[in-house]
């Protein structure tokens, strides 16, 4: 089945997609006349046309079935960051892990370490051991994959220890080597970071395909995006009211959301359909 959408709306475009994966795209009405008269297609999915064009059936979306998870389009590495806490980072990262179709490979790799043990192994109530700190004794790739937890039969973590001296000795070399292992084996490679902004962040960054920043749109934490030496996309959970000001002064590309649960959605296509390049 040759299906065309006729839209420039990325949500509605994402929307299509998940029907109809192989559709082509036509982003304006004359781009779909030119492919329309070069293609024959089945009909046409669209908000920019209605009814029929150029001898076309024109379908809508309501009431289509959509897929129950969220499909990639590419490989992604992505970190997820804030300048300060409580903002929502690992229940972020537990949403959209949970929100991938189960065909996708997906890794957690959490760098948030504390004594205590982080966030995330708590809300995904993960075993003690394995941890990082394991693999910091061998370093080798078998190492690597002997030491991740299988959280589900598509999601994988490479947790936090559950104290900051067992990783005491890592490097940036080691983060380095933690991602390409990783890319070797997955489709999506999560890092969940601490709101700090060390060597060890820093490496984990400068792997990455895409930055999600986080953030409640406090002054405070548009001192810090100011000096942010990464691009990087925002997601405002409840901003503060004065936001747009300060997000218009530092060019932000961002998304605002009252709840990250509710409009993850929102938020994956805000990420994944995103043209920023890292």
């Amino acid at each position: 089945m040759k299906v065309l959408i006729v839209s420039n709306d990325r949500e509605y475009v994402r929307k299509a997609k998940e029907i109809y994966e192989d559709a082509d795209v036509a982003l304006s009405v004359e781009s779909a006349e030119i492919m329309t008269n070069k293609k024959k297609y089945d009909f046409i999915v669209g908000d920019l046309v209605k009814d029929s064009f150029n001898g076309y059936a024109v379908k809508e979306l309501n009431g289509e079935k959509r897929k129950e998870k969220i499909l990639p389009l590419k490989q992604e590495v992505i970190a997820v960051y804030s300048f300060k806490g409580g903002v929502g980072k690992t229940t972020l990262v537990k949403t959209l892990l949970e929100s991938l179709d189960k065909d996708i490979k997906v890794l957690v790799i959490d760098l948030n370490f504390r004594d205590g043990g982080s966030d995330l192994s708590f809300m995904l109530d993960l075993p003690v051991l394995p941890h990082i700190g394991m693999w910091l004794k061998e370093r080798t790739k078998e190492s690597f994959f002997g030491n991740l937890i299988e959280y589900s039969s598509n999601v994988s973590v490479l947790q936090a220890p559950p104290k900051v001296s067992l990783v005491k000795d890592i490097k940036e070399g080691d983060v380095d080597a933690i991602a390409k292992f990783a890319r070797s084996k997955f489709d999506v490679i999560i890092f969940d970071l601490p709101d700090k902004f060390n060597e060890i962040v820093k490496a984990a960054l400068d792997n990455t395909t895409k930055i999600i920043v986080l953030s409640k749109g406090t002054e405070g934490e548009f001192a810090r995006m100011k000096e942010f030496p990464y691009e990087f996309l925002t997601v405002f959970v409840k901003p503060a009211r004065d936001f747009k000001k300060y997000a218009k002064e530092l060019n932000l590309q961002y998304k605002v959301v009252e709840s990250i649960n509710k409009e993850i959605d929102k938020i994956w296509s805000f990420v994944f359909l995103s043209e920023n390049k890292f």
